[in-house]
């Protein structure tokens, strides 16, 4: 599990003494088609997950303007939850697994803790979540963008 939290983008670039500490505070997980890995409007649960092998789907059912399920699909080393644990909200979609998948389950109260007792380490990891939600958002903005241009706007 060490070596999986070292290549992921959220910790990749820290020392491993902290991915060590970090790790305590993980569980693996072994899951199945089908498998719920967040559930949309959850406000109960604001764990972090990274995916380490498999596909998952998001799903969502938020808004009544599109079809009954908006999906989109990932795959490889990927952060899942980081929304929900940054705002302590409710989850804003679905993440449920296609086949089998591993993922790493990072309680989120407890690395809030850790980050807050270890700030050269928590500004670290706040920096990379901020990269990774900013590359998301560039992303979104280049599909906003042809959308609209596909419908003339």
């Amino acid at each position: 599990m060490i070596d999986q939290l070292a290549n992921s983008s959220l910790f990749g670039n820290l020392g491993h003494f902290s991915i060590v500490e970090i790790s305590k505070i993980c569980a693996k997980l072994e899951l199945v088609d089908g498998d719920t890995l967040i559930s949309e409007n959850d406000g109960e649960s604001f764990d972090l997950y990274i995916l380490c092998d498999g596909n998952v789907e998001i799903v969502s059912n938020h808004t009544p303007k599109l079809s009954s399920e908006v999906a989109l699909s990932k795959r490889d080393i990927e952060i899942f939850g980081e929304i929900g644990w940054l705002l302590k909200a409710r989850r804003t979609a679905t993440v449920r697994c296609i086949g089998d998948v591993d993922v790493i389950r990072i309680n989120g109260d407890e690395l809030m803790k850790y980050l807050e007792t270890h700030p050269d380490v928590g500004f670290q990891v706040m920096r990379n979540i901020s990269t990774l939600i900013s590359k998301r958002l560039w992303q979104s903005n280049g599909l906003l963008k042809q959308i609209l241009w596909n419908i003339n706007i």
